[in-house]
């Protein structure tokens, strides 16, 4: 049997780092087993839904390295779901209702109250057809609730194990609202029914609403798929991250310079109980995925992890990999020794920019003579340098000045590139020539 996931955004806001999350572990889990990735579009809501949204969560997936092999819109897809929402009324599966908001949320109130949950009493069943008919005619417009059956309902959770819950405890979901418009469940099990998945990983605020779709799968004569719950990502504090914050979408990360290997490796280890992985191979990491990996706790996100492991998985890359995104900046003279001068220094890609700019501009950083700069120039061996120049440089000044440690290095350091910190000399010089760094030093 071929194992069918599916990630079913809503196109109402930027791609978040939680829900990206769902869509990796998706991806990786049914890739991992040879299956097919679908992409669904749950944009039933007309009034949020905009296809601006729907194109930059397409977009940012496919830069995360996340295909698919299907993708469909739940807008084009009402014919469908009408016809199953006839076959469910037919079989008295779900019904009419006419509470006003109001006179919910007064029951609702009124069995909190009096220390019962708020769990909807059915009322709307002992309507007969001529009350329903009088109701529709006098200009009422019915919501429709799913009738839940009772019994027990469990599952074998890909996450959390055995999940059980007593239909005595649930209340009759509404799957249509009174202006006809759908909630999320009914399109959802229909689509997952139309496209044979065998599999569903999602947050773990979906489980109640799974105990109901189980039935749902059940009274349209399907096979039920297997579930996964995972919890959600907290900050560092252990409070909800939130849609909200724009700093965390996908969208902005990579605006920040982070890596897409960095996002796949951090999401994918991330409420584990293994280290953070730093494999450049996606191949690799589908391969040794594995669901069982998962906690049950809730993972904290950081911001300063991320960008860590960003750091690392920059040093992963060879300069024939990067190459071609200096190319792409109008830097066609970055060369292989520059990259090794610069990668294991740098968080973010664009960081080696600046460093192109200090190290190959012809920019003099200390505008004043300087004994002990001329004493150096005055000792640079002739170029071409290499890696050796620095250190039997560095010992002819020594010798001289009687210098050591901070005192001999700072003075050139920042001579030669303006700041007090960055990657070691002895991989710059070679990228320099004799007379530049006689520039530098005020010499010339």
């Amino acid at each position: 049997m071929t194992h069918r996931a599916r990630f079913a955004p809503s196109p109402t806001g930027l791609l978040h780092i939680g829900n990206a999350r769902s869509a990796i572990l998706n991806w990786a889990y049914v890739k991992n087993k040879g299956g097919e990735f679908i992409l669904r579009i749950d944009d039933t809501d007309n009034e949020r839904s905009e296809k601006e949204y729907e194109n930059k969560i397409k977009e940012n997936l496919l830069w995360l390295g996340i295909d698919w092999s299907k993708t469909f819109n739940q807008s084009d897809r009402i014919d469908i779901y009408n016809k199953k929402i006839s076959l469910l009324t037919q079989l008295k599966k779900i019904y009419p209702c006419f509470e006003s908001p109001e006179e919910l949320s007064l029951k609702r109130k009124t069995l909190l109250t009096s220390g019962k949950p708020p769990i909807y009493d059915r009322s709307a069943l002992k309507l007969s057809a001529n009350q329903i008919e009088d109701l529709i005619q006098s200009g009422k417009k019915p919501h429709w609730r799913f009738k839940i059956e009772e019994q027990k309902i469990e599952w074998n959770d890909l996450i959390k194990g055995k999940v059980s819950f007593n239909s005595k405890n649930l209340s009759d979901p509404v799957l249509i609202r009174g202006d006809g418009s759908l909630l999320y469940h009914l399109p959802s099990v229909i689509d997952d029914i139309e496209e044979n998945i065998t599999d569903i990983i999602r947050g773990e605020d979906h489980i109640t609403n799974t105990a109901f779709h189980i039935q749902l799968f059940r009274s349209l004569s399907s096979k039920v798929p297997r579930f996964g719950h995972h919890p959600f990502l907290t900050d560092e504090k252990g409070a909800a991250l939130g849609k909200r914050l724009g700093s965390l979408s996908i969208q902005k990360m990579y605006e920040e310079g982070f890596e897409s290997l960095t996002l796949i490796n951090y999401l994918l280890s991330i409420g584990t109980s293994k280290n953070l992985s730093k494999e450049k191979d996606i191949d690799k990491l589908v391969s040794e995925f594995n669901i069982n990996a998962l906690g049950s706790s809730s993972p904290k996100f950081s911001l300063n992890v991320l960008t860590s492991l960003n750091r690392e998985i920059i040093k992963l890359y060879n300069f024939t990999e990067i190459k071609q995104r200096f190319i792409d900046s109008n830097i066609n003279d970055a060369e292989e020794g520059f990259w090794i001068f610069i990668k294991n220094n740098i968080n973010f890609f664009r960081e080696s920019f600046d460093w192109f700019k200090i190290i190959y501009s012809d920019e003099v950083y200390i505008n004043e003579t300087n004994d002990y700069l001329i004493n150096a120039a005055n000792l640079l061996p002739n170029d071409p340098f290499d890696l050796d120049t620095w250190e039997s440089w560095t010992n002819l000044i020594k010798n001289k000045t009687g210098r050591k440690g901070k005192d001999l290095y700072m003075p050139i350091r920042l001579a030669l590139t303006g700041r007090e910190k960055g990657p070691e000399l002895k991989y710059l010089l070679p990228l320099l020539t004799k007379q530049h760094v006689l520039k530098k030093l005020c010499y010339i």
